[in-house]
């Protein structure tokens, strides 16, 4: 049987484009029958795992992009479980893991039937000075899907190592915002609370804009 790489183009994408739908099609599933998808329940369910719970943390975001397990589901309750540092260390390392495998199925099965047709009407993807930049900026804002930044930069002709440091960069801080909020969400009338709501409005504010400079910039 030919590996991906002497698979025809056309045949690549069919496959991505099957397993998005699988994909999408378990989480709608998982959604009616799996569990709450709450802070509260991912606590719960790492409180029930032990010391394996960190290991078993991270495999879950890393496997995220595949089930579909919210980011923000998984940040605010990796801050509840372990607090606002532990929670971010665990999402960083877990989120890059997965952002890293999404990135790869998406260059193997899809970048060249992609390329060939959008190379006209988006140069921008394949410039390798948009790559990085962007990659960066758009995982600091809360708002933006992460798994959508993931497949778009394994659709660009960023390298595997750019991308894996801009998203090391931008994950961090948004990864801390998250879990600093979470971390402080059963206290919702401290301070503290107060202070992880304004951190996350900054995160979407700031870096919208220095992503509508950059893009304007580049252009």
């Amino acid at each position: 049987m030919p590996g991906p790489s002497r698979m025809p183009a056309s045949v690549r994408f069919a496959l991505f484009l099957g397993l998005v739908a699988a994909t999408g099609g378990f989480a709608l599933w998982r959604a009616r029958h799996g569990m709450p998808l709450t802070p509260e329940a991912v606590r719960a369910a790492v409180a029930s795992w032990g010391p394996l719970a960190p290991l078993i943390f991270i495999g879950a975001w890393s496997l995220r992009p595949l089930l579909f397990f919210p980011t923000i589901l998984l940040f605010v309750g990796g801050g509840l479980a372990f607090g606002s540092l532990w929670g971010t260390l665990y999402s960083v390392i877990g989120g890059t893991l997965g952002g890293v495998l999404t990135f790869a199925l998406a260059r193997t099965l899809g970048r060249e039937f992609v390329q060939a047709r959008i190379q006209d009407r988006f140069p921008q993807l394949h410039e390798e000075r948009w790559g990085p930049g962007l990659v960066f900026i758009l995982n600091l804002i809360p708002i933006v899907p992460i798994t959508a930044i993931n497949y778009g930069a394994g659709l660009s002709r960023i390298g595997v190592g750019e991308f894996t440091l801009a998203v090391i960069a931008g994950l961090t801080p948004r990864a801390f915002a998250y879990s600093f909020f979470g971390s402080r969400i059963l206290n919702a009338r401290s301070l503290d609370f107060a202070g992880a709501i304004a951190l996350l409005v900054a995160l979407v504010v700031v870096p919208t804009l220095l992503r509508k400079r950059f893009l304007a910039g580049s252009e």
